[in-house]
C-alpha cells in the first residue's frame, strides 16, 4: 500500500497522523495512528501497517457537528 496524503498532529506526548493509503488495485482507505514523528514516510507506511481504519461517516457526522454549534 502506497501513501496518498497524510495530515499530522504533534503534541508533547508524540505525533498523531491520518494517512490516505492506495492499495494495488486503487482502493483508497483512511488509517489513524501515532508514530515517533521522526521520519514522514516511515511514520506513514507504520500507520499504513499498522494504524486503524478510520470510519469516514463518524468523523463525517463530527465535522458536521462541530459546523453547527452556535447556528440558528
Amino acid at each position: 500500500m502506497k501513501a496518498i496524503d497524510s495530515m499530522w498532529f504533534n503534541t508533547l506526548q508524540g505525533s498523531f497522523g491520518f494517512v490516505l493509503g492506495e492499495n494495488e488495485v486503487g482502493k483508497r482507505t483512511l488509517y489513524g495512528g501515532v508514530a515517533k514523528g521522526l521520519d514522514q514516510k516511515a511514520d506513514e507506511q507504520e500507520i499504513l501497517s499498522w494504524g486503524n481504519k478510520v470510519n469516514i461517516r463518524m468523523m463525517e457526522s463530527l465535522i458536521a457537528k462541530a459546523k453547527t454549534k452556535g447556528k440558528a
